[in-house]
């Protein structure tokens, strides 16, 4: 299925991946799961609503879908699995965001997952939220600069937000969420202004891969960003322009999973360190 804006979430050797952007610029409620020892993809039960431009997390153990877009911004947290009790076949509504949010950022930090940034239907936000079970939402603190679809990755305890759009512009500012004191700052500028990509953590470095550079415009690039000195330096080139791709980070590596090249595609791209 040619898919993008989805859902991952690591589970074991693959992920469930879930709902996106399908063609037609339709939001899917489709889920599966992918095995990455044996190459199999099952068919999940699908989503309670469906969305694209949602964030994924652990909560409870269960695979959860937060927030995300379609024909409004939802305020939805779906779940797969035990979490609130509910039997394992299907997904279930646990919970509600305070407000309506799309094109938002996770982060798990210990037990707690981070809710960053995004759109509420009206402005960009600010806002970052802290949860555990997806039911209750506590408010952290706010972002230096509101921005939907940053590259976010935890590294050394913090949180990295990577560019992002803000009233339909590309930003360029690296900012550093601490967790503990919901206090972030910008602490560095992106070579160009970047939205839509992704971050991994790799080592002690983070690999950002893609994005777009203007709103029509997609790119291949990748970085290495050195969270000690916050320098850039040219990470080479993925084999083709995209944005807006699924994440999966293993021990062996990580892998980009459909995605905006800019037409959608089922490709799945493997990255590996040399």
């Amino acid at each position: 299925m040619r898919v993008a804006r989805e859902v991952v979430v690591g589970a074991g050797r693959g992920a469930v991946v879930a709902g996106g952007l399908v063609e037609g610029d339709q939001s899917t409620a489709r889920a599966y799961r992918l095995s990455l020892s044996h190459g199999d993809v099952t068919p999940l039960p699908d989503l309670a609503v469906p969305v694209h431009d949602a964030a994924g997390a652990r909560l409870g153990g269960a695979p959860a879908v937060i927030g995300g877009g379609g024909a409004t911004e939802q305020a939805t947290v779906q779940a797969l699995g035990r979490l609130g009790g509910g039997p394992a076949s299907r997904w279930r509504i646990v919970g509600q965001l305070p407000t309506p949010r799309a094109d938002l950022v996770t982060a798990t930090v210990g037990r707690q997952s981070l809710v960053i940034g995004g759109y509420d239907g009206r402005a960009t936000s600010a806002s970052v939220l802290g949860t555990t079970d997806g039911r209750h939402f506590e408010a952290l603190g706010r972002l230096a600069v509101g921005v939907r679809y940053p590259a976010a990755v935890v590294a050394g305890g913090a949180v990295w937000l990577f560019g992002g759009e803000r009233d339909g512009q590309l930003l360029d500012v690296v900012q550093r969420l601490d967790p503990l004191t919901g206090r972030t700052g910008v602490v560095a500028h992106l070579p160009r202004p970047l939205g839509h990509g992704s971050a991994l953590m790799v080592g002690d470095r983070i690999l950002l891969v893609g994005g777009r550079t203007a709103p029509d415009a997609v790119t291949a690039e990748m970085w290495w960003f050195d969270p000690a000195d916050l320098t850039f330096r040219r990470a080479g080139r993925l084999p083709y322009a995209l944005a807006d791709t699924g994440v999966l980070v293993t021990p062996e590596g990580g892998y980009l999973l459909g995605g905006e090249t800019p037409a959608l595609t089922r490709r799945v791209i493997r990255l590996v360190v040399h």
